[in-house]
């Protein structure tokens, strides 16, 4: 039976954090447009070398709060590494899975669904409700094994 309603849009940034008693300040506008601008998987680092021309006083500290923020508010999804930063990832729609090279730290989008069927039921079986779940694969990349030597 339909509403009449029509599905309401995603709050902007700014909604976003008035709605969770949170300022909307310039440096966080900045941040997130930068990081949605630039491909994904990004590091603190690189955000604060795009963000130091328009705004030369954001710390790297700074920097690494917001992101996390952004992460806690669903607005971009971090990707652990095992050595070097963490990346962050503008893409939230849905689960991902990613490979990241122990090596380089590269990261790379897997076209697979990180949730099976498999793992959704034995979560329910436990009483668990599945809403996303995120797969990472660690391993070498193709250009770290070329150079491999080992």
């Amino acid at each position: 039976m339909s509403t009449g309603l029509a599905p309401s849009a995603p709050l902007s940034v700014e909604d976003l954090l008035h709605e969770h008693g949170m300022r909307a300040t310039p440096q966080r506008l900045l941040i997130h447009r930068v990081v949605c601008d630039r491909p994904r998987h990004v590091t603190a680092e690189q955000v604060q070398r795009k963000v130091a021309d328009l705004m030369p006083g954001l710390s790297l500290p700074t920097i690494y709060a917001t992101l996390d923020l952004f992460v806690e508010l669903g607005l971009l999804r971090r990707i652990p590494t095992l050595s070097g930063p963490a990346l962050y990832d503008s893409d939230t729609e849905g689960p991902r899975s990613h490979m990241v090279c122990r090596a380089c730290s590269k990261i790379l989008d897997l076209p697979v669904s990180p949730v099976t069927d498999d793992a959704q039921r034995a979560a329910e079986a436990q009483g668990f409700q599945v809403e996303s779940g995120d797969l990472v694969i660690y391993g070498l990349c193709a250009q770290c094994r070329a150079g491999d030597t080992a």
